[in-house]
């Protein structure tokens, strides 16, 4: 790990411990308790990729059956080591690992890796000993990795602490290291590390992190983040304990613009309670990993293929810093089936500029220069088509990256021969140029283009969707990472029980969230006496901290145009309350001004065990009922990501003046989404959720308020 040190990766970190990775990653010294002879054994496996990976540390063998175990001196007993121990692989049964880790401990041992399963993923009394063991551990200032894992590998170091078949796997010359895998799964990492052989894709280092009962996932993500080497990080997730560990982790990537590339699973509740089960795992809201992942530029994908094809491409190519793609085809029909996708997956299909279609046109009459470019089955007559064609194309600078589909023509020469050589004088003389070739070819003609840094697909769709992942990922790092939001809020929201809407509205209020001017009565002269005070019509709702759902209760009045109507509307609203609850407290009714106009939104907090305050935004009515159409973010944020939720819903055209419509004042929105941000955040250990429904958004210059406001605390 280059340019980083244990005590240099931890300074500045709050949640994530980073302490002792180095001895993971980097052990100078490595003991095997239960080392074998039997190389196909988990207790052989390790001692045998040690001896082959180049590790330039200590090896020592625990095994007192023996004296020497593949061609190397074995110890009795830890304490028998005259030298220091870094590292510890545990391949023993459950049985005899609590005497392991008292042993490790006298010997003053950085890391364990504990293979051995049984625990928490298994049963009650495995998840106690667990306990005791992490308990340990920490109390002798001890990391662990595991229980029931793959272990590490750490292939520049040789620090190959694995019983993963893989590792016995001949290795062919690698095009790529710079990946680095995290995975709470040791089938899943191993699967990636058979099939990453096939794509050039050197997985270095790895790590399978198991049970986690002390090194958890996050702690890899971010000692991952802060290495050199690494260029992208590939991550398995099934749930997470510590969202603010997760979450600064994720952090410590995007500010050093390090793609994350992540397959979390869990998303249905089958799924979530097999993670779960799994691995003792803890699944959050689907919604709010979501939201997590948005904030911090994961790249989500939902398969191990697609995480193949994503970090070969983020790993092998410069990221864009825009949308616009350019398709280039001999094929129509393919360059229609390019089009329809990068248009479904959110990419800029712009047109060629009419200077470049002239110029294209000269080249060849027949050509289609509009985008998607089709030079026609002219391509395959023409030696030097293909080569004009992307000359001409790069060079114009109009696509931030470009698509080509060359078919089979990478299979027989002299086409092979003739694309190669028109790829290789594109990228000398635009060595910059994001260009993604999708065909089929030989392992010879796809190794050359490969070797020019140019990544190869044989489908079209999916060269497409991973251009518009690598889209997404380049623009999301070209933004600022997170910036420092306005003070906390010194509101607070401290005590239990229900809040009642007047009560929510002042608290609300106080933290900067526009509400309406309200007024409580008690009687029905009361309210024909108040209700002159606001310009009619009012609105009128029952006020009681036992009935939070006013409408259904018949405690609702709306469009009071006079004083009368208001008395007779105090009486009948009580009434109603009465009857539908003959025990809730009833403090008065709340008179306030009726807004007519304004676009209709929901704004709402949800209190993740995980992760904390998570604040949901969309456009009310329908929108949220049937569409679901809704966006999240971790609180707190500043102003530019609340802008960044508004312009997300597919209903914006709403809030932008649609139809004639006046454009909404999004900027007071933007100022809600954060204040209210802020004061969920600095209220995280009171309040369990927040409702403002609905939330007009009104004209621009006129504001925006909450027309109703509900604050449930924790404990109501």
């Amino acid at each position: 790990m280059s340019a980083t040190t244990s005590a240099e990766v931890t300074h500045g970190t709050t949640y994530v411990d980073l302490e002792g990775l180095d001895s993971l990653f980097r052990p100078t010294s490595i003991a095997i308790l239960g080392a074998s002879n039997e190389v196909s054994k988990i207790g052989g496996r390790p001692l045998r990729f040690l001896k082959e990976s180049g590790f330039e540390g200590s090896i020592y063998p625990v095994n007192p059956k023996y004296d020497e175990v593949q061609g190397l001196k074995a110890y009795p007993s830890l304490a028998a080591i005259a030298g220091d121990v870094e590292m510890v692989i545990i391949a023993l049964p459950k049985p005899f690992v609590k005497d392991a880790f008292i042993a490790c401990a006298a010997k003053n041992v950085k890391v364990v890796t504990l293979f051995s399963a049984g625990f928490a993923e298994e049963s009650d009394e495995g998840a106690a000993l667990q306990n005791e063991l992490s308990a340990f551990a920490r109390a002798n200032g001890m990391r662990v990795l595991g229980p029931n894992c793959l272990g590490s590998a750490s292939r520049k170091s040789g620090a190959t602490a694995t019983f993963a078949a893989v590792e016995a796997v001949e290795k062919p010359h690698w095009r790529n290291d710079s990946v680095a895998l995290v995975s709470q799964s040791g089938a899943i990492a191993a699967a990636w590390l058979i099939q990453g052989l096939v794509r050039g894709i050197n997985f270095d280092p790895w790590v399978s992190t198991g049970n986690e009962c002390d090194i958890e996932l996050a702690d890899c993500i971010a000692y991952l983040a802060l290495d050199d080497d690494v260029k992208v990080i590939a991550v398995y997730m099934e749930g997470c304990r510590n969202g603010d560990k997760l979450r600064e982790a994720l952090k410590l990537a995007y500010e050093r613009k390090k793609p994350v590339v992540m397959l979390k699973v869990g998303r249905s509740d089958v799924g979530a309670k097999a993670a779960a089960s799994h691995t003792a795992s803890l699944v959050g809201s689907d919604q709010i990993f979501d939201a997590l992942f948005r904030q911090y530029n994961v790249c989500r994908v939902d398969s191990l293929t697609e995480l193949l094809d994503t970090v070969y491409a983020f790993s092998a190519s410069t990221l864009p810093t825009g949308d616009k793609i350019g398709l280039m085809t001999g094929s129509g029909g393919v360059g229609i089936l390019m089009a329809d996708v990068a248009t479904e997956v959110g990419l800029d299909v712009a047109p060629l500029s009419p200077g470049l279609q002239a110029s294209l046109k000269e080249v060849w009459p027949a050509a289609g220069v509009g985008n998607p470019i089709d030079t026609t089955a002219q391509l395959m007559n023409d030696g030097q088509l293909l080569s004009t064609f992307l000359q001409k194309v790069l060079g114009g600078a109009e696509f931030d990256t470009v698509v080509l589909f060359l078919s089979y023509m990478g299979l027989l020469k002299p086409w092979s021969d003739t694309l190669v050589e028109a790829v290789r004088r594109a990228r000398d003389s635009f060595p910059d140029a994001n260009l993604i070739v999708a065909m089929t070819a030989t392992p010879e003609v796809r190794d050359a283009i490969e070797d020019m840094g140019i990544i190869v697909y044989e489908e079209p769709v999916t060269a497409v969707h991973v251009a518009a992942r690598m889209a997404r990922t380049g623009m999301g790092f070209a933004r600022a990472a997170d910036t420092a939001v306005a003070d906390g809020s010194s509101v607070s929201a401290a005590g239990t029980g229900e809040l009642t809407e007047v009560a929510a509205t002042q608290l609300l209020a106080q933290a900067g969230v526009p509400v309406l001017p309200t007024k409580v009565v008690t009687s029905s002269d009361e309210a024909k006496i108040v209700s002159r005070e606001f310009e009619f019509p009012v609105v009128m709702k029952i006020v009681s901290p036992d009935i939070l759902h006013k409408t259904e209760a018949g405690g609702v009045a709306l469009g009071i145009s006079s004083p009368d109507e208001a008395a007779a509307a105090y009486e009948k609203i009580i009434a109603s309350a009465a009857a539908y609850d003959a025990d809730a407290r009833i403090e008065g009714v709340m008179i306030a001004p009726m807004i007519r106009d304004g676009v209709e939104t929901i704004i709402g907090v949800l209190n993740d065990p995980a992760f904390g305050p998570t604040v949901m935004f969309g456009l009310g009515g329908v929108f949220v009922e049937v569409l679901k159409d809704v966006t999240y973010r971790l609180a707190p944020f500043d102003r530019d990501v609340a802008l960044e939720m508004i312009h997300e819903i597919k209903g914006f055209a709403l809030l932008d003046g649609a139809r004639g419509a006046a454009p909404a004042d999004i900027d007071a929105l933007a100022d809600t989404l954060s204040d209210l941000s802020i004061f969920a955040a600095d209220n995280r250990d009171h309040i369990e959720s927040i409702d403002l429904n609905p939330f007009l958004v009104r004209p621009v210059g006129k504001g925006a308020v909450a027309v109703d406001a509900l604050i449930t605390r924790i404990g109501h």
